[in-house]
């Protein structure tokens, strides 16, 4: 990519292997139902956002910065478990796999990232950082509490290995965005 080079709509975040999107796939697949209203997304892009940056006009710039900071912190292991809904079960606009391990190094690689984007103009959210993996979304608030917490009840897959981070560009369209991957950035090998 040149400095020339901007995204239209971007974010960072970490994507589960393949076998842990089936099972996220199966659980959701349990709990669905025909015309409940709901906007399920597509398996291929559920993933876990770490930072929401919008437009990017300067891409050399972040991936220098964010590879640099994300070089530093060590891999971890992560394991989805648990559901929710953003702002809550009973209003829900959002449901979502939590993660039963490793939320904090989740939580701390999302701060690093976040200051290596503030320089660059890029304003970290304010809300404590929740990770979280979005498998529907309503354009209503409604009440799914009995959706979460069969959710929350289902096995989500195996534990893995968070070794990158991954730059997305989004393209929101009528039948739901398409991500498109733009750099990737290894973390820091532990043995």
């Amino acid at each position: 990519m040149t400095s020339g080079s901007a995204l239209q709509r971007a974010f960072l975040a970490v994507v589960p292997p393949p076998e842990v999107m089936r099972r996220t796939e199966l659980l959701a697949d349990s709990v669905r139902q025909v015309d409940d209203g709901l906007r399920w997304t597509r398996v291929d892009q559920r993933h876990v956002t770490l930072q929401f940056l919008g437009r990017v006009d300067d891409t050399e710039a972040l991936v220098a910065s964010v590879g640099e900071s994300v070089r530093q912190m060590p891999s971890f292991t992560v394991a989805l478990g648990g559901a929710g809904a953003f702002p809550s079960a009973r209003r829900a606009s959002v449901l979502w796999l939590g993660v039963s391990k490793g939320a904090d190094e989740l939580g701390a690689l999302a701060g690093a990232i976040g200051a290596a984007t503030a320089p660059l103009g890029f304003v970290p959210d304010h809300r404590p950082f929740r990770a979280h993996v979005t498998v529907a979304r309503s354009t209503h608030t409604r009440d799914l509490r009995a959706v979460v917490d069969a959710l929350a009840s289902g096995a989500t897959g195996p534990s893995f290995p968070v070794d990158r981070v991954v730059l997305f560009e989004s393209d929101t369209r009528g039948d739901g965005a398409v991500h498109t991957e733009r750099a990737r950035f290894a973390l820091a090998t532990t043995h």
